[in-house]
């Protein structure tokens, strides 16, 4: 039967991607790591994960296994935190996601805060677009996620965190940023660069556009790209402007690496929530670091 330690090293490596990163999260060697993994596989019967270019990812049998195995390693660790609940002791794991957006700011300055005032924490940031988020949150995978969009599940709480808003950029050196406001309608003459369909970018922006009578088709879409990160590579080179979180840009605006171009008659405004699963009480360490985040969202 598969022991913890096995089922924990098995779950970090696919979270992390890497035998070594595993290793120093979890304070021990490559080698045990890799053994503790190859026991899991023998128990199994199958192998788990496998090499893809500098990463490991699970193979298909993997993918199922993890699903199952990090609830087990959830509940394990809410277990060992609840016999400390009457004790000023935060060590155990905690393990998040956010989306793009306040996966860029401020989550991490947050995450930061938290573990120099609780170093003997470990915790683990998984970043993605709103709907994997959301649904890591469903599948008990993660606790919590702070996500850019809404959906009705009765199992899933939503709780309002942070305001936000969509800002239209480009390169300070592309046509576009010539302008300092447009109006909404001169929208669809510019070159965009969009996230995926399943970021909260990318839903907000379909909500805002429907209430002008209008749809992404409507646009003049020049590329669709996965998720911040790589739009805002495509824009700060030059190739288009993009609809992007006004967190997830703070630096490049602040930088003047990118210019914001007002578009009016067209409401950007968005929230950024807090996704938790209504079966499944927070862990101790959770529910610390959600009080702790509400108290410095504005850091």
């Amino acid at each position: 039967m598969a022991r913890i330690d096995q089922i924990n090293s098995f779950c970090k490596v696919v979270e992390l991607g890497s035998f070594s990163q595993a290793a120093d999260t979890l304070k021990l060697s490559q080698p045990t790591i890799s053994m503790q993994v190859k026991a899991l596989e023998e128990e199994f019967g199958a192998d788990l994960l496998h090499r893809e270019g500098h990463k490991i990812i699970p193979t298909e049998d993997g993918r199922v296994v993890y699903d199952h195995l990090v609830r087990i390693s959830g509940l394990y660790e809410k277990a060992r935190q609840s016999l400390k609940k009457n004790r000023n002791d935060f060590s155990g794991s905690l393990v998040i996601g956010a989306s793009s957006g306040p996966a860029e700011y401020p989550i991490p300055l947050i995450l930061g805060q938290f573990k120099q005032e609780h170093p003997k924490a470990t915790i683990t940031l998984q970043a993605g677009d709103s709907i994997e988020i959301i649904e890591k949150v469903a599948n008990q995978t993660i606790e919590m996620g702070f996500v850019g969009t809404r959906r009705r599940d009765g199992n899933l709480i939503f709780e309002p965190y942070l305001q936000d808003s969509l800002v239209l950029v480009a390169a300070s050196g592309h046509p576009a940023a010539q302008k300092s406001r447009i109006n909404f309608e001169d929208l669809q003459t510019i070159p965009l660069i969009l996230q995926q369909p399943g970021s909260g970018a990318t839903i907000n922006l379909q909500e805002a556009l429907s209430r002008v009578n209008l749809k992404i088709s409507d646009l003049n879409l020049l590329l669709e790209l996965g998720l911040q990160d790589s739009v805002k590579s495509a824009v700060l080179a030059g190739y288009g402007a993009t609809i992007i979180s006004e967190l997830g840009v703070k630096k490049e605006l602040e930088s003047g690496q990118l210019k914001r171009i007002d578009v009016t008659g067209l409401d950007l405004m968005r929230e950024i929530y807090v996704c938790t699963n209504r079966n499944v009480p927070l862990s101790r360490l959770a529910a610390s670091f959600l009080e702790f985040a509400i108290t410095h969202k504005h850091m």
